[in-house]
């Protein structure tokens, strides 16, 4: 069967039709991304209504844990169903991992793979066999998803994130899948356009026009954003990946603007519009802060107090293991006599830094930070080092943002086990008496673990259910030059972890996680266990696949990782 599009020429009317038929299907191509939204919007409204009837009804019985009645209830048809379902999310959470690379989770290609056939459908749908109506199909098509793509990457006011109990950092992972497919779908309506231009042999003079050239820059635009966005590129330098996606998902709009001039205009300009109620918003919430910045001894952290208002001081304190979005102020920049390049460079750097501490007497809130190569941390040391105590210098402080507010209730009597695993400088609270929490923490060196508050380092070394791991030369820290007179906490600290962990033996020095998850999983068959983990990939990625033969052998297990890779 030969290939079935052609060239075709066409009345005045027929275009016209061609045109509705194109308004057309990119209309069903938008509502039916909305359609499952507004499916689930109806779901959580009859469960919190049936929640509400149950609740007056004096609600429903609490087992007790460990009781028979749980075990009773896992073996029955509703309990296999429901351990059959957490099983297949589960492995639909899995990285697919393909010559050693993470190309994502196994529901993101799926559901990436399906959405593109479905986007396919309707662009060939009713198309006839006329070429320019499939070439201009897949451009509108594409066109139409922009709205839900910038509505994906929203940081302060995500409507989906708020329709399904979510977050920024759960919902961008979608907004990563969405952008290749409509890259995919621009992909195809260039090359067919291009190979129109080649067949008439008028390439040349077609991208000498307006619309043609504007159309061709979109496009190389797009080829360059997702090329940054790979994941070599994020990890050689992030700053290229970032400040490349700012500029150009603010220029395509207008771009496109111009260059579809038949129509689909109207989602370019939703997208615009979202793009900035959602820049203006969070310039909105930054605060300017007043912050104290100093080495902490022995180590290459940076501890950074910021003074916050009062009334804004709450907000930060609600949830922990929330992060902000640090940068620095134009006048900060202007005061220090930093480089014109490097003043340039950071108007586009704002990095996430989890909350250490909020101390609602002093109204201040305590970052840490390691240094590193990059140009944020390398300006926040140089202001460190050249400082003098008691000086302040203002940073703009954006957020709280993380997925601590869609938790479950860690607190409650919802889990009876809380396994947390930091690797690196990162510690979480837990407030939740009636669960057993056990913490495996893995540091460089022993004074990457003496950042927390004063007072409380003692009770950290103390508690049975705090393990802490030196995956570096325990003795490191120590002999970095002291950037402090007080130097006993660290010279304690460092023989403490050293005692601890012992000096030669590696295997005691790196956590074991399988003996420690099937440890913890070996009790309380019927307990409900969270895990929640934050550091390297390797780690989370060798935690994970302890935990799922467990999730795999039937239990109830709620998982979050703390990612800051995008």
């Amino acid at each position: 069967m030969g290939w079935p599009y052609h060239f075709l020429d066409l009345d005045k009317a027929q275009k016209q039709a061609r045109r509705q038929a194109l308004d057309r299907y990119a209309a069903y191509a938008q509502l039916s991304a909305l359609l499952p939204i507004a499916v689930f919007l109806l779901y959580r409204l009859g469960s919190w209504l049936i929640g509400r009837v149950l609740s007056q009804r004096g609600g429903e019985y609490s087992v007790v844990p460990d009781s028979p009645a749980l075990k009773q209830k896992r073996q029955t048809s509703l309990g296999s169903l429901a351990s059959a379902l957490r099983r297949i999310a589960w492995w639909l959470g899995d990285d697919v991992v393909f010559l050693g690379v993470a190309w994502g989770q196994r529901d993101q290609i799926i559901v990436g793979v399906c959405w593109t056939l479905w986007l396919l459908f309707l662009c060939v749908m009713g198309t006839g066999d006329d070429y320019m109506h499939l070439t201009k199909r897949f451009g509108i098509v594409a066109l139409s998803q922009f709205p839900l793509q910038y509505l994906l990457a929203l940081k302060s006011i995500n409507p989906i994130a708020l329709a399904f109990r979510s977050s920024h950092e759960q919902v961008n992972r979608w907004h990563r899948v969405l952008g290749w497919v409509i890259y995919f779908l621009l992909f195809l309506h260039a090359s067919f356009y291009l190979n129109f231009y080649v067949q008439y042999g008028i390439l040349a003079e077609r991208l000498l026009r307006v619309v043609p050239a504007l159309g061709l820059t979109a496009f190389v635009s797009m080829s360059f954003m997702n090329t940054t966005a790979l994941r070599v590129i994020r990890r050689y330098s992030y700053r290229i990946f970032f400040i490349t996606h700012v500029i150009v998902a603010f220029m395509l709009p207008p771009i496109i603007f111009f260059h579809s001039h038949h129509g689909g205009r109207q989602y370019v300009i939703e997208a615009l519009l979202v793009f900035l109620i959602d820049l203006g918003k969070r310039k909105f919430d930054t605060i300017a802060a007043p912050a104290a910045l100093e080495f902490i001894p022995g180590t290459s952290l940076m501890r950074i107090v910021a003074s916050i208002p009062s009334q804004t001081l709450s907000r930060f304190r609600r949830y922990p293991g929330m992060h902000v979005y640090l940068s620095i102020p134009i006048s900060t920049r202007r005061s220090s006599g930093i480089g014109a390049a490097t003043f340039v460079l950071l108007e586009f750097a704002f990095n996430p830094f989890t909350i250490a501490s909020v101390d609602e007497e002093l109204e201040n809130l305590t970052l840490v930070a390691r240094r590193q190569k990059g140009l944020m941390t390398k300006t926040l040391a140089q202001f460190a080092e050249s400082g003098l105590v008691g000086t302040k210098i203002p940073l703009s402080i954006e957020g709280p943002y993380g997925c601590a507010t869609k938790f479950p209730g860690l607190a409650g009597s919802e889990f009876r086990r809380v396994l947390l695993v930091a690797g690196g400088v990162g510690l979480i609270a837990n407030e939740n008496p009636a669960a057993q929490v056990q913490m495996i923490w893995a540091v460089r060196g022993a004074g990457d673990a003496t950042w927390p508050v004063p007072g409380t380092m003692g009770s950290i070394l103390d508690d049975d259910n705090i393990h802490l791991f030196l995956t570096g030369d325990p003795f490191a820290s120590a002999r970095e030059p002291a950037l402090s007179d007080d130097e006993s906490g660290d010279i304690e600290m460092t023989n403490s972890a050293h005692a601890d962990l012992g000096r030669d033996d590696q295997s005691r020095r790196r956590p074991d996680l399988r003996k420690i998850v099937d440890d913890l999983f070996k009790q309380g068959v019927e307990d409900r266990v969270a895990v929640l983990v934050c550091g390297p990939e390797a780690m989370v990625r060798e935690l994970r696949s302890c935990v799922g033969v467990w999730v795999k052998k039937g239990r109830n297990v709620w998982w979050h990782n703390e990612s800051f890779a995008w």
